[in-house]
């Protein structure tokens, strides 16, 4: 704080005191400055601090949303390995049914074309 003056100081000395309390200001003036840099920074660090932990909260809540997703993924690919199994076990039956049907057609058509031939052998019937 600055000093009373004293009435009885010569010139110098007073000149010397104004100097001093001058540099005392300038001082308290930079002092003041970087204090008030120092309060922005605290609060911009505070401002980072609470976006950080925003983005770290919405990544946590990202993760849980894709664990749950890949939880549904491996249930409906479970499901669908399962469709896939039935629809091949339907296709192999499907496959045998044809397979015996070509043969009773097979034959059918060999009864039919011995029968004609017979037919046509014998000089066909005649109604």
């Amino acid at each position: 704080m600055a000093k009373e003056p004293e009435a009885h100081k010569s010139a110098g000395e007073l000149l010397a005191n104004w100097r001093s309390a001058e540099r005392d200001t300038i001082a308290s003036h930079a002092a003041a400055t970087v204090a008030n840099f120092a309060l922005e920074a605290a609060v911009a660090a505070d401002e980072a601090a609470t976006e950080v932990e925003a983005a770290a909260m919405a990544a946590a809540e990202a993760v849980e949303r894709a664990r749950a997703a890949a939880v549904r993924a491996r249930t409906a690919a479970l499901q669908a390995a399962e469709a896939a199994k039935m629809a091949h076990a339907t296709a192999e039956g499907d496959k045998a049914r044809t397979n015996h049907n070509e043969k009773t057609a097979h034959l059918a058509e060999e009864v039919a074309r011995d029968r004609f031939h017979q037919a046509q052998s014998e000089g066909f019937p005649k109604d």
